[in-house]
């Protein structure tokens, strides 16, 4: 019935096999259980039906290998659309899309369940012990930048509660002590900067009845002193005092250049007095009071402390006396200074270097006392010490405040046989010279000025440079105003 003139005889073994799959497809295509075969017939022509022997292989292959996937694929995408259909539109975490095409973010727990980050701090909701518990854990661990306000907030929170509970420290600290949590707490503000909170949280220690050991506050200001806050570390030692406490000899040295270094020499010279009486400062205590009384200029103060070196006997260096030295320069007590100078030559792990000799030779040049500078560059070539550059230029300028300039001119032959050349102190001590002889000036004097200004020429900056041949060129024209002397 299905053949006619001119179409090919279907291959009946594929023909069936095709039929069999009819019960898989026949909820797909027959809705209302109609015969597959029925359905083939009136909706496919003939000629589609007559395949190859090749191209039904072909589709049972790949039925054989999709089929099963494609079955599940279909039922899952009913199951799929069946509980979008019951389920509801939106809910707790859930973004709705509105008519716009905007995600609008909802709630995704109870208002009353979370937390409100912008109007309530951390730890809302717990119980001050959790809270402390948290608190410690941080500061146990190293965290990121978030970490310190993490931490500060968890403390206000903290505070709060047992403000709230009526709870003190103590009670709710679980394992921990109170201590553990502010001295992590006072390290945490000052590791990060945040040195404002530090006396809140000895406050809060004061409030909360937490003792303050000596530990404590010399812990704290070694820290602060890590951080060049001297003022901050000064500041936690008046907290010791109002305890009550008394702090160590080492302590003591340490202060003492906490207030030398804000400027308060007062306070320094009152710590270095309590550390006298508890035990011998060291070299470095004394260097830096030395230091102070040559910023005051208490040159008494500042030989009171090196006679008690030598009683204590303190192994004194030369750092410490030229400290000495120069504060009575600057006191203007040289005779005082000479003497101190001459008991430390007598003196073996204690002798004068060149910086100890240039300091004498300032003060007489200070006073224009040439002759006494130059008694002292002989002194030090006596006790064999090298004079520098710094020496000659010292005893030049003596020589120019004296009034010798061609004695300062001799000092620099001399010092350019030790080796040493001009430099810029040489220039500007010997055109000052060359300007106060203006009365003798001549064609070689003149010559002798421009040759030593260009053999320092590297060492002269284009101001000073200028400057200083201005200055001969004006000594010159006046000192050849109606001679015949050439102007250079």
């Amino acid at each position: 019935m299905l053949c006619s003139a001119g179409v090919a005889q279907p291959n009946h073994v594929s023909y069936f096999a095709w039929r069999s799959r009819r019960v898989l497809l026949l909820p797909l295509f027959c809705p209302q259980g109609r015969d597959l075969d029925q359905v083939l017939i009136q909706t496919l022509p003939l000629r589609h039906m007559m395949l190859s022997t090749r191209h039904m292989e072909f589709l049972e292959d790949l039925w054989r290998s999709i089929g099963l996937e494609v079955v599940i694929f279909v039922v899952t995408l009913c199951c799929a659309f069946l509980v979008r259909g019951f389920s509801p539109k939106a809910g707790p975490g859930r973004k709705v899309i509105s008519p716009q095409n905007k995600a609008v973010d909802l709630p995704r727990a109870p208002v009353s369940r979370r937390r409100d980050e912008k109007n309530s701090p951390p730890g809302a909701g717990l119980q001050p012990a959790d809270v402390l518990r948290e608190v410690m854990q941080c500061l146990q661990e190293h965290g990121g930048p978030a970490r310190p306000a993490r931490i500060l907030g968890l403390y206000a929170e903290l505070r709060h509660l047992l403000q709230k509970s009526g709870k003190t420290l103590q009670e709710v600290a679980r394992g921990h002590t109170a201590i553990e949590l502010y001295t992590g707490l006072a390290q945490l503000v000052i590791r990060t900067g945040k040195h404002q909170s530090l006396d809140s949280i000895i406050d809060d220690m004061v409030e909360n009845q937490v003792p303050r050991s000596l530990a404590f506050y010399e812990s704290v200001m070694k820290q602060l002193a890590v951080q060049k806050q001297f003022r901050l570390a000064l500041r936690v030692y008046d907290r010791l005092v109002e305890d009550g406490l008394e702090t160590t000899a080492i302590t003591y040295s340490c202060l003492i250049r906490f207030a030398a270094e804000v400027g308060d020499f007062t306070r320094a010279k009152d710590f270095f007095e309590k550390l006298s009486s508890l035990a011998t400062p060291s070299i470095r205590a004394y260097m830096t009071i030395l230091g102070v009384h040559n910023k005051r200029q208490d040159w008494p103060s500042a030989l009171a402390v090196i006679q008690d070196i030598k009683v204590r006997g303190v192994a004194m260096d030369s750092l410490a006396l030229n400290v000495a030295l120069s504060t009575g320069v600057a006191a203007d007590k040289v005779e005082e200074v000479l003497a101190l100078l001459a008991e430390a030559e007598q003196t073996e792990h204690c002798m004068p270097d060149v910086v100890s000799y240039n300091t004498i030779i300032k003060a007489f040049a200070q006073r224009a006392n040439y002759s006494g500078a130059c008694e002292v560059l002989e002194r030090m070539h006596a006790k064999k010490r090298r004079p520098n550059a710094i020496t000659f230029n010292t005893v030049m300028d003596a020589a120019v405040r004296a009034g010798k300039p061609e004695e300062a001119w001799t000092r620099l032959q001399e010092m350019r046989k030790r080796g040493f050349k001009p430099d810029k102190f040489t220039c500007s001590i010997l055109v000052k010279a060359f300007c106060k002889a203006s009365s003798s000036v001549t064609e070689a004097s003149v010559d002798r000025a421009l040759c030593l200004l260009d053999e320092a020429n590297e060492c002269l900056d284009p101001t000073l440079k200028a400057t200083l041949y201005n200055n001969v060129l004006e000594v010159t024209r006046k000192a050849t105003e109606g001679s015949d002397l050439m102007m250079l």
